[in-house]
């Protein structure tokens, strides 16, 4: 079963990337008033003022995606602030979004359903997340079901997802890039975080549901 979803994965259907070794974000779109620079083929959100977030985002066709399902991969430094991570049918339009992000202050990966006003946390699991280090995130949207993990860029990837959520009323939208800041200093807020590798691609086929090698081995 294990090498069905090796061989799987290694033929998922590439919708975009960007390892950003052109020196630019061409194609990217920036949300708010903070600064996206491209330095040392790394994408940077870094600034903040009054404005304790920022969010870059894109799809294979300008600015949607064609399809709403697919996966997001990224790796992420926070350099400085609370969260970096990604969301997946990403709509600056719409009432929400959900967002998978590494919690520095928790020290956790976190999934939340982002509502303009409010945030609310789906679901969440511990993890070492450390200032200056890159890690690697997988944000999943397949049907209903969306699916996350994330783990230190450079070492092997879990099998398993590590959150996961049903949402009903999510529509299409695109793939994005998320962080949000801290306040040091009221009313300024500070953020420094960056991002690299950015894949876009059919999500896994064994993962339209979040069983564990463990269920699917022994019937459930």
């Amino acid at each position: 079963m294990m090498t069905a979803a090796v061989i799987l994965t290694a033929f998922a259907a590439v919708l975009f990337q960007d390892n950003f070794s052109d020196g630019n974000a061409d194609g990217w779109f920036q949300v708010g008033s903070s600064d996206y620079t491209v330095e040392d083929a790394q994408y940077h959100f870094y600034g903040g003022g009054a404005v304790n977030d920022a969010t870059s985002y894109r799809g294979e066709q300008g600015e949607t995606m064609s399809t709403q399902d697919y996966s997001l991969t990224s790796d992420v430094r926070i350099d400085v602030g609370t969260f970096g991570g990604c969301m997946v049918r990403y709509r600056e339009d719409g009432p929400y979004n959900l967002l998978l992000v590494l919690g520095l202050p928790q020290q956790s990966l976190n999934l939340y359903r982002w509502h303009w006003n409010s945030i609310e946390l789906l679901d969440a699991c511990p993890m070492t997340v450390i200032e200056d280090t890159y890690y690697t995130v997988r944000f999943q949207c397949n049907g209903n079901t969306f699916s996350g993990r994330a783990w230190e860029t450079g070492t092997s990837e879990p099998l398993e997802w590590s959150v996961w959520a049903q949402d009903t009323l999510s529509a299409p939208g695109s793939a994005a890039l998320f962080c949000a800041g801290v306040f040091k200093e009221e009313p300024r807020v500070y953020m420094s975080c960056w991002f690299d590798n950015v894949i876009v691609e059919d999500p896994e086929p064994w993962a339209l549901v979040p069983f564990t090698w463990t269920e699917i081995k022994t019937g459930f």
